[in-house]
């Protein structure tokens, strides 16, 4: 006697449909709807600058945005996500009332190296799903808006290499997801808050030539997820310590840079704390006293510079050479 299994067509029926429904999405483009107001909003935002030619050719709309040279949406509801100008020559300002404004979805704004002028307006602060926000390289002038303190989602704030003035906003030490700080080369003059432990994610911290003065922050060296520190070029004054840092030997920290500033006192021997330090640059400063001993433990040093302080040998003589070397 034969015994029929009447579901072994079926299963094979099902088995060849999955494997249609697989095979047609794998081989369906991605499709993008690009929202009228989200395309209209980009188009105002070009026409906001003296040449629309400084632009991508592509922003036109005779095309989906969601494909135009710098923007990125999202899959599902078309907004704008991502906007990323760099290196266009925009030369122009960024206007409190721009229709940049207008696309509220953004996570990622990049216009670094396009020749921006004027204010960072306070309207920046109504991003409130704004990750990273990278202005670099332009001619920006006037103060770090506070409104940059309202963008709790923030994760890289990069604004180096403009003309800012003012202070260190109290409120960037609020923005506990930053990984990421680059405030060089401008013309910043304050100390840095008093305490920076609650940016706990911070793994880049870049204030270097400016003009902030004050003590050595010291709750900065508390956040145990820092790589890099760079504060060379400024007006700190005083002793620097690593007594309160985190108690954990495997410190993250591997690039630390205080050169040019007026530091004093002795190189604590606390700063051996940092097992995983590559470049420690400790040059032109007022440093006194002998070199710690425990130097020796930071195994993976690559640039180590000691120069223009008024450092003693072991045995009280005074160092003279320009620098301990590389």
């Amino acid at each position: 006697m034969v015994i029929r299994n009447h579901c072994y067509p079926f299963s094979i029926i099902i088995t060849i449909f999955v494997s249609i429904v697989i095979q047609s999405t794998l081989a369906s483009p991605r499709l993008h709807f690009c929202r009228h107001d989200q395309r209209d909003a980009l188009l105002e935002f070009m026409h906001e600058f003296p040449t629309a030619k400084s632009f991508p050719s592509s922003w036109n709309k005779s095309s989906d945005c969601c494909f135009w040279e710098g923007v990125e949406c999202h899959n599902k509801s078309g907004q704008v996500i991502s906007l990323d100008l760099s290196d266009k020559s925009l030369n122009g300002p960024i206007k409190t009332n721009s229709s940049l404004f207008k696309l509220q979805y953004l996570r990622d704004l990049t216009l670094i190296n396009c020749s921006l002028q004027g204010e960072i307006p306070s309207s920046i602060g109504t991003f409130s799903g704004l990750e990273y926000l990278n202005l670099a390289s332009n001619h920006l002038v006037g103060e770090v808006p506070v409104s940059i303190g309202h963008l709790t989602e923030l994760e890289g704030l990069s604004l180096g290499e403009n003309s800012l003035h003012g202070s260190f906003s109290v409120s960037l030490a609020n923005l506990t997801k930053l990984t990421r700080i680059s405030l060089n080369s401008n013309n910043l003059t304050s100390t840095l808050p008093s305490n920076m432990s609650g940016l706990h994610n911070l793994d880049w911290f870049d204030v270097s030539e400016n003009s902030f003065f004050g003590p050595f922050p010291k709750s900065l060296f508390t956040i145990s997820s820092l790589v890099l520190v760079h504060l060379e070029k400024n007006q700190f004054t005083g002793p620097i310590d690593f007594e309160n840092t985190s108690s954990s030997p495997l410190f993250k920290l591997e690039d630390l840079v205080l050169a040019s500033n007026k530091f004093d006192g002795p190189i604590p021997e606390s700063i051996s704390r940092f097992l995983n330090l590559q470049d420690l640059d400790l040059s032109r400063n007022n440093f006194t006293g002998p070199i710690p001993r425990s130097i020796s433990k930071l195994v993976y040093l690559r640039h180590l510079d000691f120069a223009k302080n008024k450092l003693e040998e072991a045995n009280g003589a005074k160092i003279t050479a320009p620098s301990l070397g590389t």
